[in-house]
């Protein structure tokens, strides 16, 4: 890349850019803030799947530990219905058969849980398979010994020996199956406790690395700096002499702009002139023809003047900014609109306005075109009702405003009409020059409208954004202006 740019009027225009002159400095940054930022991203990485499988393994103590608590509540609850049967047995009272009446209830609800919680493991299963036998063999000789006490028939000696050998098979076989269980436990917290040791280390050494690679990138990022101080004065003189370069452009613009107009003007005089001399001799064909010549001669008139305005508004110069009442503003609009006003029965209703810092003839502009759309965009039939709201908000309440404009204050002016409105998803689209949502045929204009709305706001360090109403046709304009 050389020191200058062109510019279209052939004036050599600076490059402004110093890192040009240092592009072995530059490239270094970049490639430490780029392993800098993949150390980092590395790191994040590691740290999201160790603690992705701390959760894993977490989750897997905590279904140990659930395991053998519902197991040792499984045989604390066939104590407590042992306890009741006996206490039946000695007393033959009814209360006593409460803890047995709640614990074939507690059992059913233990014995599925354990079953869900060792579904994928098939030794445990087998254990749990046994333990379930057991134990309702067990309840048949409990069952059994009520009954025969409510009917007073003696138990005899061989039958409560068959209970009590189930039982004993029951406390074995839970035992076996809490062991195992202990076991996994046990494997798991050491696994645990193991990679926890493990990303310590591993965690730290990476952190030290991109500590150290984030080191060299501010050593750097200072020295460029210095480096960027030096070029101060530079730039400060080729920001006059682009100045300069800009003047010139816009005159070149203007001119340009003119030059164009003449031929156009003389197009559309000509074929006027022709439709009106000698409308008999031409034809319906030719007539046609010669009317869409002239509107295309209008509508290239239209778009140059567009244009120009568009160039124009490049002038954010604070220097040209003086106190601008908006209600003035606003009156002159509405006097220079006001044929297009009457002729659509438009009717206007506004707030008091602010006093704001800029160039009175751009937000002259600014509220031509607005209302101006508000008036066109509307749908055929109906009276066109634009309602101008004001209110000071704080920057924090601008959309995508930022962190530095968020403790400023600014005059919000809404702009609201009942027109036809657009859809959400072109709330951004209308701003850029020469889009349009609507063919000419629908509605005239050359695209430039809105997008220099936008530009003029920005040049006043402000912001414009547009919503469609909800619930009803039409659209809403905001229009920040700092205070």
């Amino acid at each position: 890349m050389g020191k200058y740019f062109h510019s279209i009027s052939g004036k050599k225009i600076p490059n402004l850019n110093p890192l040009y002159s240092v592009p072995s400095a530059l490239f270094t940054i970049i490639l430490a803030t780029f392993v800098s930022l993949l150390l980092l991203v590395f790191l994040s990485w590691v740290t999201f799947n160790h603690f992705e499988e701390m959760g894993k393994r977490t989750n897997d103590v905590a279904h140990s530990y659930q395991i053998r608590f519902l197991n040792k509540e499984l045989i604390k609850t066939l104590v407590d219905i042992e306890t009741g049967q006996r206490g039946f047995l000695l007393s033959h009272q009814e209360h006593f058969l409460g803890p047995y009446q709640k614990g074939l209830e507690n059992i059913k609800q233990y014995q599925s849980d354990l079953r869900a919680l060792v579904s994928d493991n098939d030794t445990q299963l087998k254990r749990l398979d046994s333990l379930e036998i057991f134990i309702k063999q067990r309840l048949i000789f409990i069952k059994g010994n009520i009954a025969r006490a409510q009917e007073n028939i003696p138990i005899d000696l061989k039958t409560l020996n068959l209970g009590k050998g189930y039982m004993d098979k029951i406390r074995a076989t839970s035992e076996r199956f809490d062991q195992q269980e202990k076991g996994y436990l046990e494997l798991r917290i050491e696994l645990q406790k193991s990679a926890d040791q493990n990303m310590s280390l591993y965690l730290l050494g990476l952190c030290g690395l991109a500590l150290a690679f984030l080191a060299v990138f501010f050593r750097l990022l200072y020295v460029e700096l210095s480096r960027r101080i030096g070029f101060q004065t530079e730039l400060e003189n080729k920001l006059s002499e682009l100045e300069r370069t800009n003047a010139e452009l816009e005159q070149f613009a203007y001119v340009a702009s003119h030059d164009l107009q003449e031929p156009l003007r003389k197009i559309r005089a000509f074929s006027e002139r022709l439709q009106v001399r000698h409308a008999p001799q031409l034809n319906e064909d030719a007539q046609n023809s010669l009317v869409k010549i002239s509107q295309s001669a209008m509508r290239m008139q239209n778009l140059i003047n567009d244009l120009l305005a568009f160039s124009k508004a490049n002038n954010r110069r604070e220097e040209n900014f003086e106190k601008v009442d908006l209600n003035v503003v606003l009156k002159n609009v509405r006097e220079e609109l006001s044929e297009r006003i009457i002729q659509r029965n438009a009717r206007i209703i506004n707030q008091q306005l602010p006093e704001v810092l800029g160039v009175r003839s751009q937000f002259e502009q600014l509220f031509t075109n607005l209302i101006s759309n508000s008036i066109k965009y509307c749908h055929e039939g109906v009276m066109p009702m634009i309602t101008i709201d004001y209110q000071q908000v704080a920057g924090s309440e601008i959309p995508n405003a930022g962190d530095l404009q968020s403790e400023n204050i600014y005059h919000r002016i809404t702009f609201i009409d009942n027109g036809i409105g657009f859809e959400p998803q072109y709330a951004e689209k209308i701003f850029v020059i020469f889009q349009r949502l609507h063919s000419r045929n629908e509605f005239e204009g050359t695209g430039i409208g809105l997008s220099l709305c936008r530009r003029i706001v920005t040049n006043h360090n402000g912001y414009i954004l547009a919503e469609p109403r909800q619930g009803q046709s039409g659209a809403i304009f905001h229009v920040y202006l700092p205070k």
